[in-house]
């Protein structure tokens, strides 16, 4: 009997170490983006001509801060909520996106976005590739440090619902952003931005 208690206490602790073995060894998955900012500074280069008449091009570089919110992981692919500050509206606006998943590991990945607000014959589209890449914290139960670095893209406008006062623009543009901190809030000057801000 004696031997037979062994050998299942044997077993047993065999098991257990192959298990932990194998989720360690799995490592994150992709929920772990599920929740987490993102604030990236972003940059629109290129043309625009927005008053009718002979053709009157005028470069445009516009830069300002843009947060990502990562709301969920629905494979293959991310659902993310991009805001941006409107000078006209005024104040903090969320556009929903698609983060289309391309190839790569949980930490290290590229992913492509074409997001289009499109009222015929207007359009209004932005289309970028990017790479995501994270560091698990030492207890690797959370992102510690993530970076995002676009690869290229672009931005186009057609806005003639005033035909006096078209507006026509196409840009190139640069994205890099880092992990927003879980502290980040913590100071009384950020509380005007997104993550800091509760529900929407």
């Amino acid at each position: 009997m004696i031997k037979v208690g062994l050998g299942v206490l044997a077993v047993a602790i065999f098991i257990s170490w192959f298990s932990f073995g194998t989720a360690h060894a799995q490592g994150p998955n992709y929920t772990i983006w599920e929740g987490e900012w993102l604030k990236v500074n972003t940059n629109f280069k290129g043309y625009e001509r927005n008053l009718a008449g002979p053709p009157d091009w005028f470069t445009v570089n516009a830069r300002f801060t843009m947060f990502v919110h990562i709301t969920g992981w629905v494979n293959p692919n991310f659902t993310a909520d991009f805001y941006y500050y409107d000078d006209d509206l005024p104040g903090w606006q969320s556009v929903p996106v698609t983060l289309n998943y391309l190839h790569g590991s949980p930490l290290d990945f590229l992913i492509w976005v074409e997001n289009d607000g499109v009222a015929a014959p207007d359009i209004d589209r932005l289309a970028f590739a990017a790479r995501l890449s994270g560091k698990m914290n030492r207890a690797g139960t959370d992102l510690q440090t993530a970076s995002f670095k676009c690869l290229g893209g672009y931005f186009i406008e057609k806005d003639t619902v005033d035909p006096l006062d078209p507006i026509y623009s196409a840009s190139g543009v640069t994205m890099t952003g880092t992990l927003v901190p879980a502290t980040f809030c913590n100071s009384t000057r950020n509380w005007q931005y997104p993550p800091c801000r509760g529900p929407q």
